[in-house]
């Protein structure tokens, strides 16, 4: 028996290719079927139909040809908290494990709002402790700290809420921007979806340590803030450049360009910020991240 495949010549009781492993029942049936019609053809005077090539879109069940269908990721199942604690564990295990879903625009896209969530509720936690919490001095107590509810009405809600989610947003977006438009440049089209769900993976240990274990930290003792906001940034820089590079066919010099040319972007970048939000102005001050556009 010839597998209808590879041309491999197999037993008359063999199940499966010796070489490819094609299912040689199936495809045997087909061409007996094949030899059947073509001799009912011949008896009839009618010339029989030649054999057409089977697409890969095409499968055979019980001798009759199948388009079947693209196979579509199932993305209901897809479970974020667990991903997102494998993120900090096992980054790269973690994404290769479920690279077939982070391709959908729809978890990457939840994945990146997550994140921003995350950052927008340690922002707004912060901001309500910061005005509420008055330190006052007396002269027979000393200073004395005090929690006054009331200041809540003074916090700017839609400059809290919607610039900063502006702003967190636009951090993840803009990564994967710039890894998509350098990689064309290289001539490497990496998939957009792709880089941001890599992008939004990458930043996950930069919010657990700048945004939520260094303000907790920070009130115990001010180095470990430091500490551990360095640390979450360190992590977040190796994972993205991990990630990326995993999926980039890219000789050793012409790698060792790409990455010069984006985290040296993102370097600059991420100076010019520092610079313009935490040392020339008051860091507090979001109106201050638009007027370096305006």
């Amino acid at each position: 028996m010839n597998c209808s495949k590879c041309g491999t010549l197999n037993s008359s009781d063999a199940k499966f290719c010796i070489k490819c492993g094609n299912a040689l029942q199936s495809s045997n049936i087909f061409s007996n079927n094949n030899v059947i019609n073509n001799q009912m053809a011949t008896s009839q005077g009618v010339e029989p139909p030649t054999n057409q090539p089977v697409s890969q879109n095409t499968v055979i069940q019980q001798g009759v040809q199948v388009n079947a269908q693209p196979v579509v990721p199932n993305t209901s199942s897809f479970n974020y908290p667990k991903y997102i604690l494998n993120a900090l564990l096992h980054p790269m295990q973690n994404f290769k494990k479920e690279e077939e879903k982070l391709n959908s625009a729809k978890v990457s896209f939840i994945l990146l709002l997550i994140m921003v969530a995350v950052m927008l509720v340690s922002n707004v936690v912060q901001t309500v402790l910061s005005t509420v919490r008055v330190t006052e001095y007396s002269w027979t107590d000393g200073y004395v700290t005090t929690w006054k509810w009331e200041k809540l009405g003074e916090i700017n809600w839609l400059e809290t809420i919607g610039k900063n989610f502006l702003i967190y947003a636009g951090i993840i977006l803009i990564i994967a921007v710039l890894f998509y438009i350098v990689s064309l440049i290289f001539k490497k089209n990496l998939n957009f979806i792709k880089i941001l769900s890599i992008s939004a993976s990458a930043v996950i240990p930069a919010v657990l340590g700048v945004m939520v274990l260094s303000p907790i930290l920070g009130a115990i003792w001010e180095p470990l803030s430091i500490i551990f906001s360095i640390l979450g940034l360190v992590y977040s820089v190796i994972v993205l450049y991990e990630l990326i590079n995993s999926n980039l066919d890219l000789d050793s010099d012409m790698k060792i360009y790409f990455n010069l040319l984006c985290f040296g972007i993102l370097l600059v970048a991420g100076y010019f910020a520092y610079i313009n939000l935490f040392v020339t102005v008051d860091a507090g001050d979001l109106e201050s991240i638009f007027d370096l556009f305006g």
